[in-house]
């Protein structure tokens, strides 16, 4: 069954808008840029998220461009724009023991996480591998749990299960919620500035909006958790530029911010993914799988781990390109394979990427090989932040 987003209608339309806004006038010679021609119709394009349905229908799509990647990705750094994040589910978890029962059941600290607050967090089982990557916000009557949409009803179903004589409700609720993301330096002028994992409520076109703010693009950035019914008012209320996936996609490689169900998934060990910092707590009670998750933390290191990569040419490498130590002449034995990659509009259209690779051959600094299809160019491994490295250099 496909998931909908409520907002396609109106993406639609606003793609169709845009070409008809567009006026021919005399200019370079870039494709897309205006020629005195006529630009080639736009429109609203849209990709399958995750894999298909138990029919092979598509389960989920995405807005992938209103017909311009670039005019999309240019207020990201600039001023502000509105991402429709159909692929994200929701889930509800109330009760009088809602706070202690998640804290109980995933890797970041809950009991006394504050109303208007939120948190990452790792659900992992007994054997400290990871299940989902989640985002919570506390609204004081209850929490509400952000997670991708293919993995919220497993997601439900495992914490459902360890509920024994809590008071506790957890319910799948993605077709009564739907997420619009804002990203840019001009994004938190309505919310008051929030902190980074601050929250608040409010009206938005008169409807009801809880906000958490969660910078993953290098920029500010705020998801708005909205009741389904009511998600195209509060969109069209939002006077800003529409952005679509391949410029998010462009931006949040750069920031830094790796992707569960795309840069790792299901069966990573949670140190593997690069993100124990902002979705593990060690100085908290027990939970599923923290004895793995603790003991990798103080005497040992995961196989492998998430890095990012820099090209040191043009070629751009695509996911599932293999990864080689950089011996001359000889390509050896695969040392990871990479998961996301991009060429960076804020590195001057420099290639860049995310590559899960041996933790023994992922040292800062050291030269690697990427190659995919008899192609290929050496790539120089770091962490993830390239706009940090940028800024430091």
């Amino acid at each position: 069954m496909l998931h909908e987003s409520p907002l396609k209608s109106l993406l639609v339309a606003e793609a169709a808008s845009r070409h008809a806004d567009r006026s021919p006038v005399a200019g370079g010679q870039r494709p897309g840029a205006a020629t005195g021609q006529p630009v080639e119709e736009a429109k609203a394009e849209f990709i399958p998220w995750g894999p298909p349905d138990e029919r092979g229908d598509v389960a989920c799509e995405i807005l992938s461009t209103l017909g311009s990647v670039e005019l999309e990705y240019a207020p990201i750094r600039r001023s502000l724009v509105r991402f429709d994040s159909s692929m994200r589910g929701t889930l509800t978890v109330e009760g009088d023991d809602a706070r202690d029962f998640m804290d109980r059941m995933l890797t970041q600290k809950l009991k006394d996480i504050a109303p208007s607050k939120g948190a990452c967090a790792f659900l992992v089982d007994r054997t400290g591998r990871l299940q989902a990557d989640l985002k919570l916000l506390n609204l004081g009557d209850r929490l509400l749990v952000d997670v991708d949409i293919h993995q919220s009803a497993a997601v439900a179903s495992t914490l459902e299960g360890f509920v024994f004589s809590e008071d506790v409700r957890i319910e799948e609720v993605s077709d009564r919620w739907h997420r619009i993301e804002l990203h840019g330096p001009e994004a938190g002028s309505p919310f008051g500035d929030l902190e980074p994992m601050d929250g608040c409520t409010l009206e938005i076109a008169g409807r009801t909006v809880h906000v958490l703010r969660h910078d993953r693009l290098g920029v500010p950035g705020y998801d708005l958790f909205v009741p389904f019914e009511h998600a195209a008012d509060v969109w069209s209320a939002l006077d800003c530029t529409t952005t679509g996936w391949f410029a998010y996609n462009m931006a949040r490689i750069e920031g830094g911010t790796p992707m569960c169900n795309i840069d790792f998934g299901p069966g990573t060990l949670p140190h593997e993914t690069s993100l124990i910092s902002s979705r593990v707590n060690f100085n908290k009670g027990c939970y599923p799988g923290q004895e793995i998750v603790a003991r990798l933390e103080h005497r040992g290191s995961p196989k492998q781990v998430l890095r990012g990569l820099r090209m040191r040419g043009d070629t751009l490498p695509v996911a599932g390109s293999q990864v080689f130590p950089a011996a001359e002449g000889v390509l050896g034995q695969p040392i990871g394979m990479v998961t996301s990659s991009c060429l960076s509009p804020m590195l001057g259209s420099t290639p860049i990427a995310f590559a899960m690779l041996r933790t023994k051959s992922s040292e800062p600094g050291a030269t690697v090989r990427v190659h995919d299809e008899g192609e290929g160019g050496e790539a120089v491994i770091g962490p993830l932040e390239f706009l940090e490295q940028e800024t430091a250099s």
